[in-house]
């Protein structure tokens, strides 16, 4: 018998809103992202094997570096490094002609098949160049995930996009992108658009991804669950109220829909 709404509700307050709601570390958004895959998916993940797994890809990676590479390493050497591992050797790539498949965001899913949207390839990557030592973090930038390097003394920043073969981005890139995104607005580019994303503004964002995805292919029960997976790190996110609202109206119970949407009005 399918779980209740309620009991993965409960199970996704245990395995990932506990932790993530009380710490800004990156480090376990691998974890959540896993977990999310399990809840909203696949009952039976494993996410210790798939983590394991990730880390002995990461290792690998290690001992490329440690071959190939001279000490010191310019930060750029290690990027070529990560690409030539995940883009050339394992063929990772974006699903551009197939978008907005809901399973783009399972990142179990992305690792299988070795394609995947912006936010699950740069979840991979982060972990992998945890696997080196090598920091990074992940960027909220407007309708394109990417991540960054900072570098030491804080002197700087190196952007890379996963989505593109771990192509780095410089401020003329940047632009470009936000223009494509958002043509004839002239968004300005500044550095709050690069900052570091917190894991529940990661997570978030890539529950928002999966319930566009899900509302297309019109799996309703789904959708609403992703939703509620939202309010449950996020009760006040207005997004997830509406949407709340919105879908209990679609279902004819008017009162408790009418009670959400003035919350969110």
């Amino acid at each position: 018998m399918a779980a209740s709404i309620e009991s993965l509700i409960e199970d996704w307050k245990s395995s990932v809103v506990k932790e993530i709601t009380s710490s800004d570390d990156t480090d376990k958004l691998t974890d959540y992202a896993l977990h999310l895959s399990r809840i909203l998916a696949y009952p039976g993940l494993d996410v210790s094997a798939i983590l394991s797994m990730i880390d002995s890809m990461g290792h690998e990676v290690v001992q490329m570096v440690k071959k190939d590479l001279a000490t010191p390493r310019r930060p750029t050497q290690i990027i070529d490094k990560i690409n030539d591992y995940l883009f050339n050797m394992h063929k990772f790539k974006a699903n551009i002609d197939d978008y907005y498949n809901p399973l783009n965001s399972y990142l179990n899913v992305v690792i299988e098949r070795k394609t995947g949207i912006p936010i699950t390839l740069a979840i991979l990557y982060l972990r992998i160049a945890r696997a080196v030592n090598f920091k990074m973090e992940p960027v909220n930038f407007p309708s394109h995930f990417l991540i960054k390097h900072v570098l030491e003394d804080n002197s700087g920043e190196i952007i890379v996009d996963p989505f593109n073969g771990g192509r780095i981005m410089d401020d003329y890139s940047l632009k470009t992108l936000l223009d494509q995104t958002y043509p004839r607005q002239d968004i300005p580019l500044t550095h709050a658009l690069v900052k570091k994303a917190t894991p529940v503004q990661v997570i978030i964002r890539m529950l928002n991804n999966l319930k566009g995805s899900l509302y297309e292919a019109q799996d309703i029960e789904k959708y609403t669950i992703a939703n509620e997976m939202v309010l449950a790190i996020d009760r006040h996110n207005p997004d997830a109220i509406r949407d709340k609202g919105i879908m209990l109206l679609k279902k004819g119970e008017s009162a408790e829909a009418l009670k959400v949407l003035n919350s969110y009005l």
